[in-house]
């Protein structure tokens, strides 16, 4: 009973000195147990309409990928918790007790933190469940009604994750307290100096971590093509080893270096944090290297996020061109249609071209379509026109022609721009530009056509049947139902199948690609969590440290060194815990969202840009903390 109630008494104490840690575990929990609300909650059963199978799968592998970080920020937090704990328990020998009950008393002041952690972050996420789903569909753009719903599922696998990654990490800890000598207690928080490596290891680990980078960066710069996943795979890899290798090769040398170096130590009182810093980077590299990483993650996530909210946007744009298509194997007066559909709403532009339908053995095409097309340039010319798009092309030679191709999400097939050679019927046709500007509009997604010049276009109308396209774009989307009806009369086909007239309606709710919605809104969940466990690391490895300087600080006041050094002191050392890492995030992360960009078809510097910003904006914050705390548990605040 004495042991639990030390053990209580050790948790309540610190809930005040590991706050950061209880938070940081706390809304990990919270956002887990949110991602499953979205999978297991009533609430959401009114997605059924909107695929909710695919978005399951999203947030499904979101959560394993959210589950594998959360192992391992928990694995890193346990052991400066216990590092930090360590003297302590240490002295509780000199008390009476020994390993087995300190290693007992320690697992229930962890397991009080941790069902601490549990029940703050579940009970947070049961009250703002709501709320979070309901920003989730604002982000994917998605209109519908959310109720509040209880999941008992959802908190079951919550629970169950935490609880079991949680309980193994307090099992290790419990083990290494229960095996530790007395001494090992006493100094177990201290980190040694780093030893003097010999030149020749030290240049080969700088020699390899610059050129792996390199090689990193060159395999992420080298994408958009059939290898882009390979590449951006290897990429990973070799930026994660070349990390770890700069950081446990080239930042020491540069600070021992700078060390060694009298004339920059001794100005602007730089001796106490340069040495400092030198002094521990035995251990602190490999959270340097993990925050960097992180930070990576995070500038990349967000890039996809974007990436694939402008995708989806253009795509949308791109079959919503057109409201209404109607096709014809005989020539319909189109101003009628257009009138027809007037009784109810009012066109804003309508156009009609001729287009020959070819089977696929006429155009010996390397992909496979549903079908394949032919139109003439002037056709498409008057057509672009009348829709407002854009046409800038000079008449076609007899033997040129340009491909429309469609908007996709990701291409992975090469630069789509660059002239290559088409063979349609007998001839061969050098084509100038694949173009995605989407003159049929839907249509175009699942039809190869080609342009050609008017010339050619008649003298190869022989090659298939041709079908008259009418499109129609009314003023109010929202109401293009109330013309189905009359439209609906123009549809007919004969016996025979030779005659036919058809009807394409183009999507205006999005429910078919209303996963990609979602996605590009975890992604922006996923990069808050990202960047807030890196500064959450970063701010526990301070708090570990300064736990070890408390009197080596007080000694230092005595010695008669003024406290306006030792906080400028104190102050450049945690500014650089902060900042080293995001410099080299900088670098490596404009290659990664370029890799992406190379895939994603998109321009995303400005998105690196602001990513960045958001994450040295939310660093500066925890920076200041930690800054602040620091000073305070050192005494050196007046």
């Amino acid at each position: 009973m004495e042991l639990l109630s030390l053990s209580f008494s050790n948790f309540k104490r610190s809930v005040r000195e590991y706050g950061m840690l209880i938070l940081s575990l706390t809304f990990s929990i919270f956002v887990f147990f949110n991602f499953q609300s979205v999978i297991y909650s009533e609430s959401m059963d009114v997605l059924e309409n909107y695929n909710k199978e695919y978005i399951d799968i999203i947030v499904q592998s979101a959560s394993v990928v959210f589950g594998v970080f959360l192992f391992f920020f928990i694995w890193y937090a346990s052991n400066v918790f216990l590092n930090q704990r360590k003297k302590e328990i240490g002295i509780y020998i000199f008390m009476g007790l020994d390993n087995v009950r300190i290693g007992k008393m320690y697992m229930l002041e962890s397991v009080f933190i941790g069902l601490f952690s549990l029940f703050a972050g579940i009970g947070t996420g049961v009250l703002f469940s709501k709320l979070f789903q309901m920003l989730l569909l604002k982000l994917s753009d998605i209109s519908v009604d959310i109720k509040f719903s209880f999941s008992w599922e959802a908190i079951l696998i919550t629970a169950g994750m935490f609880l079991v990654i949680y309980g193994l990490m307090t099992l290790k800890s419990y083990h290494t307290l229960k095996t530790s000598s007395v001494l090992n207690l006493l100094s177990g928080a201290k980190q040694q100096e780093m030893q003097k490596e010999k030149w020749i290891i030290t240049f080969l680990k700088i020699a390899g971590g610059v050129g792996i980078l390199l090689f990193g960066y060159y395999l992420a710069w080298d994408t958009g093509d059939i290898n882009s996943l390979g590449n951006a795979l290897g990429a990973v890899v070799l930026v994660i080893v070349g990390v770890y290798l700069l950081f446990s090769g080239l930042i020491p040398a540069i600070l021992r270096k700078l060390s060694g170096n009298k004339y920059y130590l001794y100005k602007k009182e730089r001796t106490l944090w340069v040495n400092n810093l030198a002094f521990r980077m035995k251990k602190n590299y490999r959270t340097y290297a993990m925050v960097t990483v992180l930070m990576i993650c995070s500038v990349t996530v967000m890039a996809i996020s974007i990436a694939m909210k402008q995708r989806y946007e253009k795509i949308t744009h791109f079959d919503q061109t057109y409201t209404y298509q109607v096709l014809s194997s005989e020539e319909k007066n189109g101003e009628e249609i257009a009138k027809g559909i007037e009784q109810e709403n009012k066109v804003k532009f309508w156009n009609e071209m001729q287009v020959v339908m070819v089977e696929p053995s006429v155009v010996h095409s390397k992909y496979t379509y549903t079908a394949y097309g032919l139109v003439s340039f002037s056709d498409v010319k008057q057509a672009a026109k009348k829709a407002g798009l854009p046409f800038d092309y000079k008449e076609l030679k007899d033997k040129q022609a340009i491909e429309l191709s469609h908007e996709v999400l990701m291409d992975l097939s090469g630069d789509a721009d660059e002239n290559y050679k088409q063979k349609i019927g007998s001839e061969t046709y050098d084509v100038i530009k694949a173009d995605n500007t989407p003159y049929f509009g839907a249509l175009q997604n699942d039809t190869k056509i080609f342009i050609l010049s008017d010339k050619t276009f008649e003298s190869l109308k022989n090659l298939g049947s041709i079908t008259y396209f009418y499109n129609y774009r009314i003023k109010n989307m929202k109401n293009m139902e109330a013309s189905r009806a009359y439209l609906n009369t123009l549809a007919q086909s004969s016996e025979d199948g030779q005659a036919f007239t058809g009807v394409n309606y183009t999507q205006i709710d999005g429910r078919q690609d209303s996963w990609i919605r979602v996605m590009y809104s975890l992604c922006i969940f996923m990069f808050v969590t990202l960047v807030l466990a890196a500064g959450s690391i970063i701010f526990l490895k301070i708090g570990n440290e300064v736990y070890e300087d408390k009197e080596r600080y007080k000694t230092l006041e005595k010695m008669g060194i003024q406290k306006k050094s030792l906080r400028k002191s104190v102050r450049n050392e945690i500014c650089f815990t902060y900042y080293c890492p995001f410099v080299l995030m900088m670098i490596t992360s404009y290659f990664s969202v370029k890799a992406l960009g190379n895939v994603m078809r998109e321009d995303l510097f400005m998105v690196n840009i602001w990513s960045m910003g958001i994450i040295l904006l939310v660093f500066t914050v925890i920076c200041a903390i930690s800054v602040y705390t620091a000073k305070k548990k050192l005494s050196l605040i007046s």
